[in-house]
């Protein structure tokens, strides 16, 4: 009786985990969430180690940290909704799902067509991300990293402006670039993917680089796709009041020593 007791809550433990595996990156999100009523603004942010992550127990990202010194100051009520792929986000602010999207996503502008946006947070740029070769050194073959993308595979983020970067950047260089991308697959995770050899490189933005090649050390990010871009936050069409006021809140908590710190702390 014990031994089959034990069976028992095996399988059982097994049937839950993987039904939790089995669970939707949208569904694990969208069964949980509710559009919050009256003034408070609902915000999905990205789940990234630049803007919304854990450290223990406690909620970090320097995003995060910013908006929510923001609405600490101004008395503005928000909720957040952490996300992982662009796409979920995305059309949940063209729905009216949310009020804001917080991403590492620059100001371009096809995403300036669909979204309102504010001023630029901090500015980042597009590197590629590869693995070290055996002496540390990537441009052994003399040829720059940029040209030796052509006629190769490059994965980037889905849904993000990395991919007409990329696209734009081959027809410059007069080749084809092939960019790969999957929906369930964020900046982080091609990040990781390429420091574990899954996949060959990829190209994220600068910021979330730096900090997971922390981790990571055998991954190069020397090599920048893209000048320096502005990122700011994207919002609904019909929030230009909200946008208008962040505007003035973001460039007055620029000039406070607490945005100063966070910089110093996720962007140096």
């Amino acid at each position: 009786m014990p031994v089959l007791v034990g069976l028992l809550i095996i399988v059982l433990a097994l049937m839950w985990f993987a039904e939790r595996c089995s669970i939707s990156h949208k569904g694990s999100i969208a069964d949980v969430y509710s559009r919050p009523g009256g003034d408070t603004v609902a915000i999905a942010i990205e789940m990234s180690p630049m803007t919304y992550t854990f450290s223990g127990d406690s909620a970090v990202g320097f995003e995060y940290e910013v908006m929510k010194a923001i609405a600490r100051r101004h008395n503005l009520p928000v909720v957040f909704q952490p996300f992982a792929p662009l796409e979920y986000a995305f059309d949940g602010l063209h729905k009216g799902d949310f009020d804001m999207v917080i991403a590492s996503v620059p100001s371009t502008k096809k995403i300036s067509d669909v979204f309102l946006l504010t001023d630029d947070i901090y500015l980042d740029r597009q590197v590629l991300v590869t693995r070290k070769d055996s002496t540390g050194d990537t441009t052994a073959t003399g040829i720059p990293a940029q040209m030796r993308l052509l006629g190769d595979t490059v994965w980037a983020a889905d849904a993000s402006p990395t991919g007409s970067r990329l696209r734009n950047l081959s027809h410059e260089m007069g080749d084809t670039i092939y960019v790969e991308s999957k929906p369930s697959l964020t900046s982080e995770h091609l990040v990781i993917l390429t420091a574990t050899g899954e996949i060959k490189q990829a190209v994220v933005n600068e910021a979330v680089a730096r900090r997971l090649a922390e981790q990571y050390p055998n991954i190069d990010i020397s090599t920048p796709i893209s000048l320096s871009q502005f990122q700011p936050w994207m919002l609904n069409k019909d929030k230009a009041a909200l946008r208008d006021s962040l505007n003035v809140w973001i460039a007055e908590f620029k000039q406070t020593p607490e945005y100063c710190r966070l910089a110093d702390k996720y962007l140096k």
